[in-house]
Order: C-alpha cells, then structure tokens, then sequence
C-alpha cells in the first residue's frame, strides 16, 4: 500500500488488472478506463495480466478541482484520451510544464463530459438510444419512421412519445436535423456539388434538398456556401 499526496489519474490503454483499497474495497481496471484517485488514498495495484498497461499521473496539490472522487471513468472509443495522456507525459518530459498543466485541464473536462454524457444515456428508453443510433449512422439512406420503429420494436406512437419527450420533436424532425446539420458542414467543402451534398444526406434530388434547406434555414444551399450562418444554432440536442 502507498499514497501520494496529490491526486492521481491512472489511464489504463491495455491488459487489465485489480486496484486494492486500504479499505479493502476491490477496483477492477481494464482498457479504455481512467481511475480518478483522491489526493492520500493508500492503494495497492495487483493480479495485473501480462498486457497490463498503464499511465499514471501524480497531480499536484493545487489540483485536483471539484469533484475528484474515487471512481471509475469509462471513455470507449474516444480518440483524445490516451493522446492527451501521452503529450501531458512528453510535454513534462520536455520541462514545458505550464502548456502540460494547461492541458490537463482539458483532458480532465473531456472525461467529465463523458462521464455526464454515459450518466444521460443510463436514463434514456433502450430504444430510444437504438433508434437514435440507427439515425446517425444511416442518416444518408431512404429511412422511415416505419422501419426505424420496426427496427427498435416499438410502435410508432411509442417512438413518437420517446422522441418528443427527450427533443420536443419526432423523430422525423430528429432526422432532418441531423441531415441538415451534416449538409451545412459538407457545404463549407467546394469540392462537393449541391447534388453531391443532397445524395450524401439522403435527399432523392438536388431540388428536393435545395426547398427542404431553405424551409429550414431561410436560406438556399448556395447562399450559406457563400454566407455561411456563424450565428446558427443547433435546433435540437443530438446525442454523442
């Protein structure tokens, strides 16, 4: 058993392994977690697997902020994490202190963010969360509410009540803002004709996208190509 006197963040890339508490309170550690230590926790790292490994980050007193409560934070697949582990490592290495500190403060607002994030997800209908999924990744296809309800096995009139309990819209409205907010980023790209934009997002036509965008945004296609609106704001909450 030992402690410090700091905080500590424990990133865990591969391999797993079991934290021991001076409480005898059992952690299991796998990859793709972040153990957040308070500052004098006497722990004891044991039963590791042969792959185990694992960075480690003794903080300074002045940090850790609120918050800072023995736990577990699963991150899955997000692609910051161990980037920001491994420059955090060579920025101290290098005697660049101030920029490591620096972002240590993100790295540690993003695991909150996704720890939030999953917390949100954990009171949301399961299928809520499929069809939402199924939106997201199949946005650019001919969907239906039909179909996506079907998919979730639900009735439409469940999925209806879903959507409009967790967005204030349906879920059609859900997919049309999702498609339109993938053609406002598609059109800051000139390599991408309008017809183009219209068949990545799921439009049948170039004309039906262009009276669809305009309905939506007040403006045509064209026009935020060359005026993008700085000033919009998503019209509903999308999950991440």
């Amino acid at each position: 058993m030992h402690c410090h006197r700091g905080g500590k963040l424990i990133f865990f890339r591969t391999g797993s392994c079991r934290m021991r508490f001076e409480s005898r309170r059992d952690l299991e550690c796998r990859a793709a977690q972040v153990l957040v230590m308070p500052p004098g926790t006497a722990h004891q790292q044991c039963d590791h697997t042969p792959d185990c490994e694992a960075y480690y980050l003794v903080l300074e007193e002045a940090f850790p902020p609120e918050n800072f409560s023995l736990r577990m934070i699963s991150f899955g697949e997000d692609a910051f994490i161990e980037e920001w582990f491994r420059q955090i490592f060579v920025l101290y290495k290098n005697h660049e202190s101030e920029t490591a500190s620096s972002l240590l403060s993100l790295l540690w607002r993003r695991l909150l963010e996704i720890e939030n994030r999953f917390e949100v997800r954990r009171t949301i209908h399961p299928a809520l969360l499929k069809a939402v999924e199924q939106i997201q990744h199949h946005y650019g296809e001919n969907l239906s509410v039909n179909e996506i309800a079907s998919n979730c096995a639900v009735s439409v009139s469940l999925l209806n009540l879903l959507f409009n309990r967790q967005f204030n819209v349906g879920p059609r409205r859900y997919l049309l803002s999702l498609r339109m907010r993938e053609a406002r980023h598609l059109l800051l790209d000139n390599r991408y004709r309008i017809g183009k934009v219209a068949e990545l997002t799921g439009f049948q036509s170039a004309n039906y996208f262009s009276r669809a965008f305009k309905s939506y945004h007040g403006i045509t296609p064209e026009e935020y190509r060359s005026a993008p609106l700085s000033e919009f704001t998503e019209r509903v909450t999308f999950f991440k």
